[in-house]
């Protein structure tokens, strides 16, 4: 009967530590830079590699090699800068842009490193301490290229008259 059990207890045992992954035995994806990526002679497709150059995953199509990006593929290279701005042209949170208030509710926005193409732009104004009292502020684009949006922040209460407003955006454009 003893043996019985010790047999059951080492083969359950041996069972387990074999399920076991060892510590130096997890895959890795190959890590290559643009000029090895590219010279690779007839790579498989669906291979993947990582972009050692521009720190992305790619995987091989069958005729070229794509970028991964948030769950799908991508054909464009974007980036994303987000910011949120006080009344007075301080920022108030975000990074990569600098804000020049002109005059009375105009705001100029200065990307520190301009898009390739002109991005798209939207924003969100308001006051941010009014957010769940209905503010109705609006703001309108009047100028836009790959380094700069200026924009004109007015109250929307039937008078339309322009007043300093918080406000937040996202641009997101080729890098």
């Amino acid at each position: 009967m003893i043996r019985k059990f010790l047999l059951c207890f080492f083969l359950c045992y041996t069972w387990l530590s074999i399920a076991q992954i060892e510590a130096n035995s997890i895959m890795a994806i190959p890590v290559l830079s643009n000029t090895e990526m590219n010279s690779v002679v007839t790579p498989n497709q669906g291979s993947f590699i990582y972009n050692s150059t521009d720190n992305k995953l790619y995987k091989y199509t069958g005729t070229e090699w794509l970028p991964i990006g948030l769950g799908s593929f991508i054909n464009e290279d974007l980036k994303l800068i987000r910011g949120n701005v006080n009344a007075n042209g301080t920022i108030a949170q975000g990074t990569g842009f600098t804000v020049t208030k002109l005059t009375s509710s105009r705001y100029q926005i200065d990307f520190s490193n301009p898009f390739t193409g002109v991005p798209s732009v939207t924003f969100t104004p308001g006051d941010l301490n009014a957010l769940n009292n209905y503010e109705d502020n609006v703001v309108n684009i009047i100028f836009l290229s790959n380094s700069r949006v200026v924009v004109v922040t007015h109250d929307n209460e039937g008078e339309n008259v322009r007043e300093d407003s918080w406000f937040s955006f996202i641009a997101v454009g080729p890098r």
